[in-house]
């Protein structure tokens, strides 16, 4: 019964997901414009299994959101809905993983306390990110597979007096594969696997038995590399040196432990600043601090080894995204706690076992209502995620200069017709960050639908000029131009929208359009054939294979578009 109170407790808490819509966050990116991932055929799955769109590899996260599309269409519900289960395994499977682990560590094993434990990983107010934002269904689905990769490995560790180590070690290797191919954020287990032979199982550690998990790691390792790569906000060492980075992992690895005991004034997009002071305040106290807990976990080792363990698996686990290799504007984000802090979690429910064999009278009635606190902020955060609107509200309510925020409530206030709200973030967005070159090129497109055409151009030339690879703000500008009557600068834009997007749908469409403007048939022939082997979509590939045909047809014929 355990198990199943803390599934139903879980899925109370963030039944305000169900009723989320997707949000202008990356779910535009993924589905609502990506018509890649829809369905489960063998143009979908290759795609899945081959792309890095957004700047990651998780072939498995997208089958299970091909899967959503199946039943669901473009329905966000049931999307929640999917992430929200995934979510609530996790919380059982840590509890098992947890009674295991205080068995381990010579404690009666108590049912309570493995709750406990399991619940203050699952209904904490910095899980919401990870659930309520359909995008980030790899971190729930690679966390239950690295779960489910340790749970096996302490199986295994087990059964050595026993027996049958091989079946829970293959098991184990085999979930660590799902969890990697999911997202590949588990890279780091190996290192966590021989601080749990130290601490609480207590057996040598065996490098040569964690070679094949490494082996895993540093290939998932190099593919994330190589898919963050393709982002350009990835910042090189010139703009962001190794002190700054090393000053950015200090603060993210106290951010976290603060924000998991004081979980207030939580957004999705914590910003960093654009050249970050190692001598500010904050970033001194953070090295002062992690160096303190680092001294003290060090000197507790034998005393204590459960802290010493619990710090540096969460220091091991949240290294990949404190900053080191940077990419994105957050410095931090609530979404990175989702297996950082599973060793506070785990410590929690220790805890309430031991403080319950002193005074239970007192422990427990504190505990439920520790829980209780944590799962209202939970309901109350799933909120904040109920659309695009709400979310950045919030947003900017707790951080005014949030320029990311203003641009994406821009694009929403934009989609609603609401063109002067939208004018008016997108300057926000430039008065706080003048080198934002996705909030010039959406300004621009507004200024073009109020008619300022002078305006429009100048947005997009200085987005091309701050980021001269970024294909949209070449075929906005192109789309100008042809409006202008320019048709050969068009075409020329519209190239390097190309040379930056090889798969632009859009961009080879619009070229050919103004090649058969100019009598350039072939040519326009020719884009629209590329255009059809790229697009993704079958409603774009019948609206495509109709122009195409059109201009066959005006080769054939001998006749030209007016």
């Amino acid at each position: 019964m355990v198990p199943a109170g803390i599934a139903l407790v879980v899925i109370a808490c963030f039944l305000p997901t169900l009723r989320n819509d997707f949000v202008l966050w990356d779910d535009d990116l993924n589905f609502t414009d990506n018509p890649s991932y829809r369905g489960l055929s063998w143009r979908q799955l290759h795609w899945m299994f081959t792309t890095v769109h957004g700047g990651h590899y998780q072939p498995l996260s997208w089958v299970t959101l091909g899967l959503d599309y199946t039943l669901w269409g473009m329905n966000p519900t049931g999307y929640h809905l999917t992430s929200l289960l995934l979510h609530a395994v996790n919380a059982v499977l840590f509890y098992h993983v947890v009674v295991v682990l205080l068995r381990r560590a010579a404690v009666t094993a108590s049912a309570g306390a493995a709750a406990v434990g399991a619940l203050f990983f699952a209904i904490h107010p910095l899980r919401v990110e990870s659930v309520a934002w359909a995008s980030e269904r790899r971190d729930v689905l690679s966390g239950l597979f690295y779960l489910a990769t340790v749970l096996a490995y302490v199986r295994m560790a087990a059964a050595e007096r026993t027996g049958g180590t091989r079946r829970w070690y293959l098991v184990s290797l085999a979930c660590f594969v799902l969890s990697l191919l999911s997202k590949a954020w588990g890279m780091t287990l190996p290192i966590v696997l021989v601080l749990l032979d130290v601490y609480p199982l207590r057996r040598p550690p065996r490098l040569l038995e964690k070679a094949p998990y490494a082996v895993l790691a540093l290939g998932a390792a190099a593919l994330a590399f190589l898919a963050q790569a393709q982002v350009p906000a990835m910042r090189t060492l010139a703009e962001h040196g190794p002190v700054e980075r090393a000053a950015q992992a200090a603060y993210g690895l106290c951010f976290y432990l603060w924000k998991t005991l004081v979980p207030r004034r939580l957004y999705p997009a914590y910003l960093l600043e654009g050249r970050l002071d190692p001598t500010a305040p904050r970033y001194v106290l953070s090295f002062l601090a992690v160096a303190a807990i680092t001294t003290a976990a060090l000197l507790a080792r034998r005393r204590r080894p459960w802290a010493t363990v619990a710090w540096a698996s969460y220091a091991v686990i949240v290294s990949p995204v404190l900053g080191l290799v940077q990419t994105g504007p957050q410095i931090a984000a609530d979404r990175y706690t989702y297996l950082a802090c599973l060793p506070w979690a785990a410590l929690a429910g220790a805890a309430v076992h031991r403080a319950s064999a002193r005074r239970a009278r007192i422990a427990w009635p504190a505990t439920a209502a520790v829980l209780a606190v944590l799962g209202v902020l939970t309901f109350r955060q799933a909120r904040v995620w109920r659309d695009s609107r709400a979310l950045w509200d919030h947003t900017l309510a707790l951080d005014p200069t949030n320029w990311t925020a203003y641009t994406n409530r821009g694009v929403a206030r934009q989609a609603r017709g609401d063109i002067d709200g939208a004018l008016a973030d997108y300057d926000m967005a430039l008065r706080y960050n003048p080198g934002h070159a996705e909030a010039l090129n959406d300004r621009g497109i507004v200024r073009f639908l109020r008619g300022d055409v002078d305006g429009a151009m100048a947005d997009y030339s200085a987005a091309i000029r701050l980021n001269p690879g970024y294909a949209r703000a070449y075929y906005s500008r192109a789309n100008l131009w042809l409006a202008r009557g320019d048709a050969d600068a068009a075409i020329a834009d519209y190239g390097e929208a190309i040379r930056a997007n090889p798969s632009y749908v859009e961009a080879y469409n619009n070229r050919a359009a103004a090649r058969r403007a100019k009598g350039d048939v072939d040519g326009a022939i020719a884009d629209y054939t590329r255009a059809l082997e790229v697009a993704p979509g079958d409603a774009d590939r019948a609206m495509i294979r109709r122009n195409l045909d059109a201009a066959r047809e005006e080769r054939a014929s001998g006749r030209r578009t007016p």
